[in-house]
């Protein structure tokens, strides 16, 4: 309906005369009803369907600087290319229906110069990072395009034949020509891209000669195309794609069976929770709950002409039937029912580590946040504003140093991994009691089952979703996930293929299960004597400073890794290597190792607490605000930069150590009151779908768009708040479909009540 009313406003402006000669009549015949004035419009519309694009869509590409000499010359380009003088690839259905077009702007035919309409201007703001110029993608495929020409079927007999075609849109990238620097965002250049509109039938390389040729016509030879992807709508689904969705919906129904069955069992266990039962007057009083020889079957009743003899009826409780089995278990497993339950309980035991579920939201939060910026790059329509904003800000140091959050993780995991296995330990009567087997078998199977899956959809399907000018048309880096997706599965991709990984948030979990694996070199010391327990894992605290000393001082690399000149190299060498990262962890098995010591029951100083508290503050404000003038354009000498890159995750990991113990042994006051608060349990609880799954949702929202997003910190937020509400409301589904049958099939199958 804008369409329209912007066509009528633009056609009262450029016949202006025409207009004050039609007032008199306008008045009389004035619309009198909404309905009348959308009748009026379309009208309008029909009336200048041929004067419209003429004045108003001609004065488009004449203000764009392409007149009939530009063209003239263009489609002498073209024929060139037909005649072969060129060493231009392009294929002759693109080359013959590209002449077309040209004769057809050159002729102001409606649908040619619909897309040209449709092919990105350059337009202001390219000083502010507007260098993603979209066009129309919409308009491209609408328009029709058309070719007549004769062929000849005999000696004499001509026909006319019409090859008809719509707008193949096409986003070509082109070099930024500023300097001899290049310029990257998350390990991807960052170029000037443009849209274009060209005949149906031309592909990404006949784009790239078709853009060359236009910008050699311009006389932009300085730069050519490096790539173009041209989105294709309909693209028929592999035999791969369709295995993979077969799967996920057999996974459906298989939860929808044992939610039915569940509900059913449940059903059954309530009618005999309590029951009525006819029983003589002599047994109504016995003490001793016997109903005596007299007493009836469950569910049976007295005849009627008894009614005399057994005139009593009372509730009796029952116990009902036995629903044990491995196959009962196993269905149970897949049920909505019972998982949703579980994870919705907000309910805690008794010896729990409350604030862990707290601390386990709010770090996923600050990621989430982090991802909303950093994925955003590539979609901002302004993009130096932005983030020159942003590096100035003192309150954006938090969101600039978001890395921290996943160094939490660590600390929750070398915590857990430690507190509980010295339980178990413990029950055990030492390490050799521990089945080790099961040890590592249970936390692969944790992890890997909604893992793999997640990655199977996400790498095979993303492609179908949806199409679009910013929509990439292999999916989600499909190209790396065919090749790399074993290194996920073992998780070796920190150290394989990097340049290659699937996911790439996932060297996360590489770096975890890595030290879940090596914990027992420390755990099993650790138990029998704490000297050779700490003598251990001070050395893999030791290597782990040594190596990012080291590193950070051969390669110069600044604090962080938002601040680096080579990301790329700094990633690989540091960010996900396990030796570099493990600090935090060890952290975590610390805290761990004296709430397991202390059973959570240490007699500490306020004064001490107080302490503790002021420190650990400290230190974390010096961690995340201590890099501030490195943004403001103060870098820091070599030295000092690694000295910061070696301690600060360290410093971080006890940071966060601290506040779990204070919140664990009574000394956490009302921070523990909020980070124990019954709401973060089950969220809790879905931290690591909604990890897995997170960045997903943001490529969706971020891709399926076919204009670019002005940032400010209210469209920010915004951004924020939905991807947190999308993302945990995915990651319960997830969780229900891929996670929890996982984890209830190993408890069938192992009998494993209780895991470590």
């Amino acid at each position: 309906m804008w369409n329209l009313l912007s066509a009528a406003l633009l056609m009262t402006a450029v016949w202006p005369s025409k207009v004050v000669e039609a007032k008199q009549e306008n008045r009389r015949n004035a619309p009198h009803n909404f309905g009348e004035i959308l009748q009026r419009i379309h009208e309008l519309r029909a009336q200048s369907e041929q004067e419209f694009p003429k004045h108003i869509l001609t004065s488009s590409y004449h203000s764009s600087g392409l007149d009939i000499q530009m063209l003239a010359a263009l489609l002498d380009r073209v024929k060139q290319l037909q005649a072969g003088s060129l060493d231009v690839n392009v294929s002759e259905i693109c080359l013959n229906r590209t002449e077309h077009y040209l004769g057809g702007l050159m002729n102001r035919q409606y649908w040619a110069l619909q897309m040209f309409d449709a092919t990105a201007k350059l337009p202001s703001g390219i000083m502010d990072g507007k260098i993603t110029l979209l066009g129309s993608y919409s308009e491209c495929t609408r328009a029709k395009g058309y070719v007549q020409y004769n062929v000849t079927t005999g000696q004499s007999n001509a026909t006319l034949v019409t090859d008809k075609f719509s707008g193949q849109y096409c986003l070509a990238s082109i070099p930024i020509p500023w300097s001899n620097t290049t310029l990257t965002a998350q390990g991807q250049k960052i170029e000037l891209r443009i849209g274009v509109c060209l005949p149906g039938g031309c592909n990404e390389q006949d784009a790239k000669g078709l853009v060359n040729t236009l910008l050699s016509v311009l006389r932009l030879n300085t730069t050519g195309v490096s790539s173009a992807t041209c989105p294709r709508q309909d693209v028929p689904w592999s035999t791969g794609a369709i295995a993979v969705m077969c799967f996920v919906g057999f996974l459906v129904l298989l939860v929808a069976m044992g939610t039915v069955y569940d509900i059913y069992v449940q059903h059954a266990m309530t009618q005999f929770n309590t029951v009525q039962i006819r029983v003589p007057y002599e047994t109504v009083n016995n003490s001793a709950g016997n109903t005596g020889e007299h007493a009836l079957r469950v569910g049976e009743y007295a005849p009627i002409h008894d009614q005399a003899q057994y005139p009593t009826v009372v509730n009796k409780s029952l116990s009902p039937p036995s629903y044990r089995g491995t196959i009962h278990k196993i269905i149970i497993a897949f049920s909505m029912y019972t998982n949703g339950a579980k994870v919705l309980n907000t309910k805690q035991g008794s010896g729990a580590l409350t604030c862990v579920n707290g601390i386990r939201f709010l770090s996923l939060s600050w990621v989430i946040w982090g991802h909303t910026y950093a994925f955003i790059v590539f979609f901002v329509d302004n993009l130096a504003p932005v983030y020159q904003d942003l590096t100035k800000r003192w309150t954006m140091q938090v969101l600039l140093q978001g890395t921290f959050s996943v160094d939490t993780f660590f600390v929750l995991s070398g915590l857990l991994v430690t507190y509980l296995t010295l339980r178990e330990m413990k029950k055990g009567s030492g390490s050799f009691r521990i089945n080790w087997g099961l040890y590592y078998f249970h936390r692969f199977w944790r992890l890997t089952p909604p893992y793999m899956l997640v990655l199977m959809v996400y790498a095979v399907t993303t492609k179908y979703w949806a199409t679009g000018p910013l929509w990439p048309e292999q999916g989600a880096m499909d190209q790396f996930c065919n090749e790399t997706w074993w290194t996920n599965l073992l998780y070796v991709n920190n150290f394989v293929q990097m340049d290659k990984m699937c996911m790439g948030w996932s060297w996360y979990l590489s770096n975890d299960m890595q030290f879940y694996v090596v914990s027992p070199l420390i755990l099993i010391p650790l138990f029998w004597h704490i000297v050779a327990g700490g003598a251990m894992l001070l050395y893999f605290l030791l290597a782990c400073l040594i190596y990012t000393g080291v590193m950070c001082s051969i390669h110069n690399f600044g604090p962080g890794l938002a601040t680096q000149s080579d990301q790329l190299t700094y990633f690989d060498l540091v960010y996900i290597k396990p030796y570099a990262r493990i600090g935090p962890y060890l952290m975590g098995m610390v805290v761990g190792y004296v709430l397991y010591l202390t059973e959570c029951k240490p007699k500490m100083n306020k004064m001490i607490a107080l302490g503790g508290w002021v420190v650990a503050t400290a230190c974390a404000l010096a961690v995340v605000y201590g890099v501030y003038d490195v943004y403001q354009g103060h870098p820091l000498s070599n030295d000092v930069g690694a000295f910061y890159n070696t301690m600060s995750r360290t410093v971080w990991g006890a940071c966060v150590g601290w506040v779990i113990y204070a919140c664990c042994t009574g000394y956490g006051g009302f921070v523990n009151t909020l980070l124990s608060w019954g709401a973060f349990v089950p969220l809790g609880r879905l931290t690591y779908c909604a990890y897995l799954i997170h960045p997903i949702i943001m490529f969706v929202v971020y891709s399926v768009r076919e204009r670019l997003i002005f940032v400010t910190d209210v469209s920010a937020t915004y951004f924020f708040f939905g991807h947190m509400v999308m993302t945990y409301g995915c990651a319960f589904v997830v969780s229900m479909v891929f996670e929890a049958p996982m984890m209830g099939l190993e408890k069938a199958i192992l009998n494993r009540d209780k895991s470590v």
